[in-house]
């Protein structure tokens, strides 16, 4: 990828919803980007995500996903900060080591090291403090980590439980990056966290490259063992970390070109089933997405809930996916076995009393 092929993220829909109509910003943006205006006042008249008047309201679980929400931007402010003078004489290898295991002790999935590209970085911020910033990082390395979603909950989808455990796995992500970045810090070496609402860097693909998955036909990481159920987490440092290899993981890619589950089940119908292109992700329709979003006043999480490869992640669907990893025409059997037992549209599960 080249330099100027790095993304604006003032064009995402996430710093797109956060124009104010009638503020400078407002009126910039959509004078250099007209052709965004018609699409973004569609979703600006419809409820809004956690909006009491959404079809899933569900006025306690709208309440926690906020207060996750609202804890995770007090963390957004605390990404950054001073570095010890005083550097540590420990091996890269000795602290990364160290972190990988304290990492797994907070409870994160799975754990890489990568070099920082430039791709990965957003050309422009576009949310909030970072607006309108060009965007650049002195740092060489990314470690990048995955946080398992509840599977009874993502299968809920889409409605509220999703966006509750979004809200608290962002935060959970959050919670863990600003402290690996923090340690950094105290060992005296430059290192951001990257989070929800204050990120300069794309997680998707840092993940992709420090060999933690794929990019699947929804634009989302893909693991091997928990498929799209995650969040992503992402610091980056000056130390000079030992990288992961990145080897491509079996089948991932195949499957998603055969698959096809999550376009044919996009309430949004925000995900093209036209095959990939070979060395380029996936890209979905971010508005329609977002949109549709605006409509139910949950994130969704249709595709993620639909998805074979995230069903949970135990002995008997762990070994069907290191199978059809590996022995390709076995993966058509999978998925019709899949389509027979959960159903092409998979239903909805129950929620638990509580909720």
């Amino acid at each position: 990828m080249m330099e100027t092929d790095r993304v604006d993220e003032r064009t995402i829909m996430f710093s797109r919803a956060e124009l104010v109509p009638g503020t400078e910003r407002y009126e910039t943006y959509y004078r250099e980007h007209p052709e965004h205006l018609p699409l973004d006042l569609k979703f600006r008249s419809l409820p809004g995500l956690l909006n009491p008047s959404a079809p899933y309201f569900q006025p306690l679980i709208f309440a926690a996903a906020e207060a996750a929400f609202f804890t995770t931007g007090i963390l957004a402010d605390r990404v950054d900060g001073e570095v010890n003078p005083e550097r540590t004489d420990l091996s890269s290898a000795r602290v990364l080591a160290f972190i990988r295991q304290w990492a797994r002790d907070m409870g994160v999935h799975s754990i890489g090291v990568t070099s920082l590209k430039a791709e990965h970085l957003y050309s422009v911020g576009g949310r909030k403090r970072n607006y309108g910033n060009p965007v650049s990082l002195s740092h060489t390395k990314a470690i990048v980590f995955t946080v398992e979603m509840d599977h009874r909950r993502v299968s809920a989808a889409p409605r509220a439980p999703i966006i509750l455990e979004s809200s608290y796995q962002y935060l959970h992500a959050g919670t863990i990056a600003v402290q690996i970045a923090s340690m950094l810090r105290n060992l005296g070496f430059s290192a951001r966290a990257h989070i929800d609402s204050n990120y300069l860097v794309r997680c998707p693909q840092i993940a992709r490259d420090a060999g933690l998955g794929e990019i699947g036909r929804m634009s989302l990481l893909m693991t091997p063992r928990l498929g799209p159920r995650v969040r992503i987490g992402v610091v980056t440092t000056e130390l000079d970390l030992p990288e992961n290899i990145r080897k491509e993981i079996p089948g991932l890619r195949k499957f998603c070109e055969l698959c096809k589950k999550c376009a044919d089940n996009c309430p949004a119908g925000a995900i093209s089933s036209e095959p990939g292109t070979p060395g380029r992700d996936w890209y979905i329709d971010q508005t329609a997405c977002y949109t549709y979003w605006c409509t139910c006043g949950t994130d969704c999480g249709r595709c993620v809930s639909v998805c074979p490869y995230a069903h949970k992640d135990n002995l008997i669907h762990n070994s069907i996916r290191w199978i059809i990893g590996r022995i390709q025409f076995l993966q058509r059997i999978a998925l019709y076995f899949d389509h027979l037992i959960y159903g092409k549209a998979p239903s909805l599960k129950k929620l638990p009393e509580w909720m």
